[in-house]
This record gives C-alpha cells, sequence and structure tokens, in this order.
C-alpha cells in the first residue's frame, strides 16, 4: 500500500511554510502549523494501527 502519497506532500508543505514563517518571507498562523502536524501524527498512527492489525489476522490463519 502506498500511503506517502498522502504523507509527503503535507510534511514537505509542512516543512516549507515553517522556513518560510521563520524567514520572514509570509506570515502563517501557527494553528495552521499545528493542525497539519497533528494530522500528519494522527494519520501516520491509523497507518501504523492498520498494518499491525493486518499481520495479526495474517499471523491468525
Amino acid at each position: 500500500m502506498n500511503y506517502n502519497k498522502i504523507r509527503i506532500p503535507l510534511l514537505t508543505a509542512l516543512v516549507v511554510m515553517m522556513i518560510l514563517d521563520l524567514t520572514g518571507v509570509i506570515y502563517v498562523p501557527g494553528i495552521i502549523i499545528f493542525i497539519i502536524a497533528v494530522a500528519l501524527i494522527w494519520y501516520n498512527i491509523h497507518i501504523r494501527r492498520n498494518a499491525s492489525n493486518q499481520n495479526y489476522k495474517n499471523k491468525k490463519k
């Protein structure tokens, strides 16, 4: 399964926004960066739970 199609662009956008905000090129509200970071963490936990559940089901057979 290819979960990186969602994670890599979001992570790239997060890093670019943080760098541009820190250098003063653009202003990004902190809540936007926080929401994207929390969404990435939640998505990563969700993927890992699904993967571990599938491995458990495969071993059980």
